[in-house]
Protein backbone atom coordinates (compact mmCIF):
# COMPACT_ATOMS: atom_id res chain seq x y z
CA UNK A 1 0.00 0.00 0.00
CA UNK A 2 1.42 3.45 -0.72
CA UNK A 3 1.43 6.26 1.13
CA UNK A 4 -0.50 9.71 0.56
CA UNK A 5 -0.01 13.34 0.05
CA UNK A 6 -1.81 13.17 3.44
CA UNK A 7 0.06 11.17 5.20
CA UNK A 8 3.02 12.49 4.58
CA UNK A 9 2.28 15.34 5.37
CA UNK A 10 0.49 14.59 8.85
CA UNK A 11 4.05 12.32 9.49
CA UNK A 12 5.72 15.59 8.50
CA UNK A 13 3.58 17.77 11.07
CA UNK A 14 3.59 14.91 14.00
CA UNK A 15 7.69 14.66 13.27
CA UNK A 16 8.32 18.84 14.16
CA UNK A 17 5.76 18.46 16.77
CA UNK A 18 8.18 16.49 18.85
CA UNK A 19 11.18 17.64 17.45
CA UNK A 20 9.89 21.04 18.94
CA UNK A 21 8.69 19.61 22.03
CA UNK A 22 12.30 18.16 22.61
CA UNK A 23 14.14 21.02 22.02
CA UNK A 24 12.11 23.19 24.46
CA UNK A 25 12.26 20.17 27.04
CA UNK A 26 16.28 20.47 26.31
CA UNK A 27 16.29 23.98 26.51
CA UNK A 28 14.65 24.08 30.23
CA UNK A 29 17.03 21.13 31.06
CA UNK A 30 19.49 23.13 30.06
CA UNK A 31 19.34 26.54 32.54
CA UNK A 32 17.81 23.80 34.92
CA UNK A 33 20.49 22.39 35.55
CA UNK A 34 22.82 25.12 34.99
CA UNK A 35 20.90 27.06 37.57
CA UNK A 36 20.67 24.52 39.92
CA UNK A 37 24.16 23.23 39.58
CA UNK A 38 26.05 26.30 40.20
CA UNK A 39 23.55 27.62 42.88
CA UNK A 40 24.24 24.23 44.63
CA UNK A 41 27.63 24.64 44.11
CA UNK A 42 27.80 28.01 45.73
CA UNK A 43 25.66 26.89 48.68
CA UNK A 44 28.02 23.45 49.45
CA UNK A 45 31.14 25.90 49.38
CA UNK A 46 30.11 28.52 51.57
CA UNK A 47 31.69 31.32 49.23
CA UNK A 48 29.49 33.85 46.77
CA UNK A 49 29.85 33.11 43.36
CA UNK A 50 32.32 35.90 41.72
CA UNK A 51 30.87 38.32 39.67
CA UNK A 52 31.71 36.74 36.40
CA UNK A 53 29.99 33.39 36.85
CA UNK A 54 27.01 35.00 37.90
CA UNK A 55 26.95 37.23 34.62
CA UNK A 56 27.81 33.68 33.02
CA UNK A 57 24.81 31.97 34.76
CA UNK A 58 22.46 35.33 34.08
CA UNK A 59 23.82 34.68 30.57
CA UNK A 60 22.73 30.71 29.88
CA UNK A 61 19.77 31.56 31.84
CA UNK A 62 18.70 34.75 29.56
CA UNK A 63 19.41 32.98 26.21
CA UNK A 64 17.42 30.00 27.33
CA UNK A 65 14.42 31.67 28.14
CA UNK A 66 15.15 33.79 24.69
CA UNK A 67 14.75 29.81 22.80
CA UNK A 68 12.32 28.55 24.99
CA UNK A 69 10.32 31.70 23.51
CA UNK A 70 11.22 31.38 20.12
CA UNK A 71 10.73 27.55 19.66
CA UNK A 72 7.35 28.60 21.98
CA UNK A 73 6.31 30.91 18.93
CA UNK A 74 7.38 28.33 16.15
CA UNK A 75 5.42 25.19 18.12
CA UNK A 76 2.35 27.53 17.34
CA UNK A 77 3.02 28.53 14.23
CA UNK A 78 3.41 24.57 13.21
CA UNK A 79 0.67 23.16 15.37
CA UNK A 80 -2.98 23.01 14.05
CA UNK A 81 -5.86 24.43 15.47
CA UNK A 82 -6.80 21.44 17.69
CA UNK A 83 -3.53 21.79 19.12
CA UNK A 84 -3.79 25.40 20.03
CA UNK A 85 -7.17 24.78 21.43
CA UNK A 86 -5.59 22.13 23.80
CA UNK A 87 -2.95 24.55 24.95
CA UNK A 88 -5.08 27.52 25.09
CA UNK A 89 -7.61 25.73 26.94
CA UNK A 90 -5.00 23.92 29.41
CA UNK A 91 -3.19 27.80 29.97
CA UNK A 92 -6.94 29.14 30.74
CA UNK A 93 -7.44 26.52 33.51
CA UNK A 94 -3.92 26.78 34.62
CA UNK A 95 -4.08 30.31 34.70
CA UNK A 96 -7.36 30.47 36.64
CA UNK A 97 -5.83 28.32 39.40
CA UNK A 98 -3.50 31.40 39.60
CA UNK A 99 -5.62 34.22 39.87
CA UNK A 100 -7.81 32.26 42.53
CA UNK A 101 -5.15 30.58 45.00
CA UNK A 102 -2.81 33.66 44.93
CA UNK A 103 -5.91 36.11 46.09
CA UNK A 104 -7.14 33.26 48.49
CA UNK A 105 -4.24 32.62 50.44
CA UNK A 106 -3.03 36.22 50.82
CA UNK A 107 -6.69 37.12 52.04
CA UNK A 108 -6.11 34.33 54.40
CA UNK A 109 -2.83 35.07 55.36
CA UNK A 110 -4.49 39.01 56.26
CA UNK A 111 -6.96 37.14 58.10
CA UNK A 112 -4.51 35.28 60.05
CA UNK A 113 -5.54 31.69 58.73
CA UNK A 114 -2.67 30.82 56.61
CA UNK A 115 0.91 31.28 56.22
CA UNK A 116 1.80 33.96 53.63
CA UNK A 117 1.66 32.91 50.34
CA UNK A 118 3.84 30.45 48.60
CA UNK A 119 4.92 31.92 45.37
CA UNK A 120 6.37 27.98 44.31
CA UNK A 121 3.55 26.36 45.61
CA UNK A 122 1.32 28.67 43.42
CA UNK A 123 3.60 28.67 40.31
CA UNK A 124 3.69 24.58 40.79
CA UNK A 125 -0.37 23.90 41.11
CA UNK A 126 -1.06 26.18 38.30
CA UNK A 127 1.27 24.34 35.84
CA UNK A 128 0.16 20.90 37.07
CA UNK A 129 -3.45 22.07 37.16
CA UNK A 130 -2.38 23.28 32.99
CA UNK A 131 -0.64 20.41 32.58
CA UNK A 132 -3.84 18.01 33.37
CA UNK A 133 -6.41 19.95 31.89
CA UNK A 134 -4.31 19.57 28.60
CA UNK A 135 -3.54 15.86 29.12
CA UNK A 136 -7.53 15.65 29.84
CA UNK A 137 -8.45 17.56 26.71
CA UNK A 138 -6.04 15.65 24.22
CA UNK A 139 -7.34 12.03 25.74
CA UNK A 140 -10.86 13.07 25.51
CA UNK A 141 -10.53 14.16 22.08
CA UNK A 142 -8.14 11.58 21.00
Amino acid sequence: MTIGEGERLEAARRRKFWQLIIALAVSGAVAGFVFGFALGHSDASDHPMSESVRLLIAAILLLSVAGAAYLSWRFFQTVDEVEIAHNLWGSLIGFYVYAFMFPTWWALEWLALAPEPNDWVIFAASLLTATAAYAWRKWANR
